[in-house]
């Protein structure tokens, strides 16, 4: 399962450095402003999808997590019943809009992230993680980048060929995940009769929970500020995305595992298997935060020389990212072992203290960052904190924490003594040397010495 996982993060990190591409590249052509309009109509469709459809995927991963299991005829219906009618009523609005070309566009887009995204969960829940990483992380991303390069060349790069070329990428994968050898001749055990609408119904409204805080600001962003403050929360938000990568890879593979522990009852397992998360995510997190907060300067002039003057903000933002981000998947586990209903308290209570930030700091042109920031925060402790009480121990000790992020505190700190955060090259010498001393140290079991 190790192995799985450090393959998983390999190819998720592909994709996250694809996606910086994308960004450098469109910034560069058409600016932050640009990249911003563009990333605003992006996850305009990124909110349809995870508002109406995103339940799906869940649903694949507890429901497929069995052996040869299937739910054919409540996929059928999902889509006959139910997504159908929501895509026509999404046309209809288009049709009668300002901007009905680009919200086609987005539509579509919505509707092949839909089958990317079901087609992908299947595939892990069934095993073949390989094939569902790469597709959904490397394959998109790499036609991506070379659209990009081909509209610049062209010099055709505008908003309509951008979704386009999304289009095509999501057309891409879905070709890739359906084609090469069939497992139709395996019998599988059709159990469409046990899927709870109920349980269907959290997992959905789980997501749209978290697409007021991964999707929303930026469209919110984009309609009180403009396209520039948006692309500014774009940027920002890749770097909390970057982050994310690193529990992305850790929620789709272990999760099918807690679900099956959870059947189980085996709490002190899935204690184990907890801890051990956090800290193959630990050995990527140190390295980043290196790069992050000790070369603030050198990441912006990468992403964008605009953004220099909002360094003091990015850094607030990667520290709260980063810390987050160690607690690891616990939504995620969360919902796998059947809490769904904390899930969502925590999220929704987290969600209330974003508001009341943004409202507090409305004046601020860019009060979505710190409401976001807030809304992380109280979000990922409350509910590493319910875990901790639902398992009945804590999977990491302090002690450990406070021992795996000495040589990256140490490191931030030296750095700013020397005033070398302005060198690209001691930038990777660092974080490199962070990411060494974090792998030996695991696997020569240092840490467990303590």
């Amino acid at each position: 399962m190790n192995f799985v996982f450090l393959l998983s993060v390999i190819l998720k990190a592909i994709g996250a450095v694809f996606e910086i591409l994308i960004q450098i590249l469109i910034t560069k052509d058409l600016g932050v402003s640009g990249y911003g309009d563009y990333s605003a109509w992006i996850n305009v469709a990124d909110l349809i999808f995870w508002v109406f459809f995103s339940g799906i995927i869940k649903c694949n991963t507890f429901y497929l997590a069995g052996e040869n299991t299937q739910i054919k005829t409540f996929k059928f219906r999902y889509y006959s019943r139910y997504v159908v009618p929501v895509i026509l009523i999404l046309a209809v609005f288009a049709l009668f809009s300002g901007r009905s070309s680009i919200l086609y566009l987005v539509i579509a887009i919505t509707v092949l992230e839909l089958i990317v995204y079901d087609q992908s969960s299947t595939l892990i829940a069934r095993k073949r993680m390989k094939k569902s990483l790469i597709g959904e992380y490397v394959l998109g991303r790499s036609v991506l980048i070379l659209g990009v390069l081909f509209l610049k060349a062209v010099n055709r790069m505008d908003i309509h060929a951008l979704l386009s070329l999304y289009l095509l990428q999501y057309l891409l994968v879905v070709a890739f995940f359906l084609s090469g050898k069939s497992n139709r001749q395996t019998k599988r055990e059709e159990i469409s009769h046990t899927v709870s609408l109920k349980k269907w119904g959290a997992y959905q409204w789980a997501d749209l929970m978290h697409s007021l805080i991964s999707q929303m600001p930026v469209v919110v962003q984009y309609i009180f500020s403009g396209a520039f403050e948006a692309g500014v929360v774009s940027i920002v938000l890749l770097v909390k995305k970057l982050i994310g990568f690193i529990s992305g890879p850790t929620a789709k593979i272990f999760l099918p595992e807690f679900s099956r522990l959870y059947r189980t009852g085996d709490k002190a397992q899935m204690g184990s298997y907890y801890a051990g998360i956090m800290r193959m995510q630990m050995l990527f997190i140190g390295p980043l935060s290196v790069v992050l907060l000790a070369f603030p300067g050198v990441v912006l002039k990468i992403l964008a020389e605009e953004l220099l003057e909002y360094t003091g903000l990015f850094m607030l933002c990667s520290v709260i990212f980063l810390l987050t981000a160690m607690l690891g998947p616990c939504g995620g586990i969360l919902q796998m072992t059947g809490n769904e209903k904390a899930d969502n308290r925590c999220r929704e209570f987290s969600i209330l203290v974003m508001i009341a930030v943004m409202i507090l700091l409305r004046h601020d042109k860019l009060f979505v960052l710190y409401g976001l920031c807030a809304q992380t925060a109280v979000e990922a402790v409350g509910k590493y904190g319910f875990i901790c009480r639902w398992l009945k121990m804590s999977p990491v000790k302090l002690l450990e924490c406070f021992l795996w992020w000495l040589v990256p505190v140490v490191v931030i700190a030296t750095t700013n003594i020397l005033r070398l955060g302005s060198s690209p090259m001691w930038m990777i010498v660092f974080a490199g040397g962070v990411f060494l001393f974090e792998g030996l140290s695991e696997l020569k079991g240092i840490r467990s010495a303590f």
